[in-house]
């Protein structure tokens, strides 16, 4: 797991002489877990970087894995006493790759699935000396989905699938370089 964050942080391009700007984080969603890699690019917007959503590998024949990126637009509308901390509003586009399977390789099903949605979310950046925050995210958007199953004859099938949904992720970044 540290080559995979080590690679998002050279793939990233981060000028490390900024300060604590970038974010190393773990998220919780409706669909499953990961790590992403959040920077502050100034006070009027955010990049992130997902890993994740259900992560794993199985003895069993399961495997799942995504990725996706968003690009976010900050306002600090709410306004709270100091000691409060911080409370930045963000929106923007995000787009979403996602790859699952379960079953033994004579039953396996593949679902591919693409998702371009809109990032809305608020953050606490919580007032310590140790700069960290809680996000909570919601992803309304388009669902494409790609299934393919092998049937009871034995012969390989698939469908395209199109629809709306909302996703929602809380995360938890420490903002450590």
């Amino acid at each position: 797991m540290k080559k995979i964050l080590f690679l998002l942080v050279l793939l990233s391009g981060i000028s490390f002489a900024q300060g604590n700007n970038n974010g190393l984080g773990l998220w919780l969603s409706n669909y499953g877990w990961g790590f992403d890699l959040k920077h502050l690019n100034n006070n009027n917007t955010v990049w992130d970087i997902y890993l994740g959503g259900g992560l794993g590998f199985s003895s069993r024949g399961w495997t799942s894995i995504g990725l996706d990126a968003g690009y976010y637009f900050v306002n600090n509308a709410i306004k709270a006493d100091a000691s409060a901390g911080r409370f930045p509003l963000h929106w923007g586009p995000n787009i979403g790759f996602g790859y699952w399977s379960s079953g033994s390789k004579a039953n396996r099903d593949g679902h591919l699935l693409i998702a371009p949605n809109v990032a809305l979310g608020i953050s606490w950046f919580v007032p310590t000396s140790f700069k960290w925050d809680v996000s909570l995210e919601l992803f309304p958007g388009l669902r494409i989905q790609r299934n393919s199953w092998e049937n009871s004859q034995g012969k390989d099938e698939s469908d395209m699938t199109f629809g709306l949904g909302v996703d929602f992720r809380l995360l938890f970044h420490a903002y450590l370089f």
